[in-house]
């Protein structure tokens, strides 16, 4: 069944009062309109400006051109200071006084040539020219102010929906949180508690260090290394004391890349994935790493890349197994955050066995100043 649009209302106030409706707030110019016209408009705005003056002087009569050029040059002159005007402000009151204001000044200008001109004929053929210039840089405001503004929407459009969509992702990611190491780490303790195991006390201690990091971890769009580090390190502690021997860890990250920011859960992800696939399913364990360095080869910009590698089996040829939904969402939340190709996730088989995922993301200068 095809739905039926609902019929478009005309607004017959653009007759007399024309111009984006829409008023931007400081903030939204803020946000969307801070760049001035691009060099290709410009070049293409004074190519046609060219081809126009020049058709105008060439049918001129030889007589009157001293005196139109002055007007075609007040024309210019205030047509970019309206055009200017309308562009920082694309709404019906920018356009209407950008209008009066492209209109007074040659109106004043061809007044006085005017008076310098004896011939009646020539007079009336100023005034033409007057009329036509006032009505073509008009016509030429309001398109500047029409496109100006719908550009301006639709980036505050696509910029909400890139923040609806972040925000979709970190909540799965949220929910996302390993539920069996939960559960599983809930039975170890009860059953620790139960016999008296004097694990307990620090398995429960480690639990709720992690609860504690993770589950405020989530309402900021990005998270500092250093906190994201934080909740990783009670999650492996966790997960040594149910497996012991079996889990060995190594991790090495210099404090000086603790400021840099990714989107929340994107470390816990990896690590996570590194232990269940990589790590439990062997009876002898396994070793895990995580890495942190700062990428400065020459030629290209700075990033951080993050590692975390395993010498369980490595990746199975189907990838499925290893690249679920947690890591399909990992890779989607860094490049709604950074884009793509400036952030990646990755993984590979490990020189030497095991799997290896590799995040880079784009370096922050200002994050080794931010408290």
């Amino acid at each position: 069944m095809t739905r039926s649009r609902a019929p478009e209302t005309i607004d017959w106030s653009q007759l007399w009062y024309p111009g984006p409706r829409r008023v931007f707030t400081a903030a939204e110019m803020a946000e969307a309109g801070q760049d001035g016209p691009s060099r290709t408009m410009l070049v293409v705005t004074l190519a046609n400006v060219a081809i126009l003056v020049g058709v105008l002087l060439v049918m001129a009569p030889p007589d009157v051109v001293g005196g139109l050029m002055l007007s075609v040059l007040a024309f210019l002159l205030a047509s970019s200071a309206a055009a200017n005007w309308v562009w920082w402000r694309p709404s019906r009151l920018g356009l209407l006084q950008a209008s009066l204001g492209a209109t007074f000044a040659p109106l004043v200008v061809t007044w006085l040539v005017r008076s310098w001109v004896p011939e009646r004929s020539d007079r009336v053929w100023h005034g033409v020219v007057l009329a036509g210039g006032v009505g073509v840089v008009v016509v030429m405001l309001w398109f500047v102010a029409v496109w100006r503004a719908q550009q301006i929407e639709s980036r505050l459009r696509e910029r909400a929906e890139r923040e609806q969509a972040i925000e979709m992702a970190r909540r799965l990611a949220a929910a996302q949180l390993e539920p069996h190491f939960l559960f599983n780490t809930l039975a170890s303790l009860q059953h620790w508690v139960d016999t008296g195991d004097a694990r307990a006390s620090r398995l429960l201690s480690a639990l709720t260090g992690y609860l504690r990091t993770t589950l405020p971890m989530f309402d900021r769009p990005l998270l500092p290394l250093a906190d994201e580090l934080a909740a990783v390190r009670h999650y492996l502690e966790v997960m040594r004391l149910r497996l012991g021997d079996r889990l060995q860890v190594e991790i090495d990250v210099p404090t000086s890349l603790g400021a840099q920011r990714l989107p929340p859960g994107l470390l816990l992800t990896l690590v996570e994935n590194a232990l269940l696939h990589g790590i439990e399913p062997q009876l002898a364990g396994g070793r895990l790493w995580v890495r942190a360095l700062r990428d400065t080869a020459p030629g290209g910009p700075e990033r951080v890349v993050l590692e975390v590698q395993d010498n369980g089996p490595g990746p199975a040829p189907d990838p499925s197994p290893r690249q679920g939904t947690g890591l399909t969402n990992a890779r989607q939340r860094l490049q709604l955050a950074y884009g793509h190709p400036a952030a990646t996730l990755e993984l590979a088989a490990a020189d030497g066995g095991g799997a290896i995922a590799r995040i880079r993301w784009p370096f922050e200068p200002q994050a080794s100043t931010r408290p």
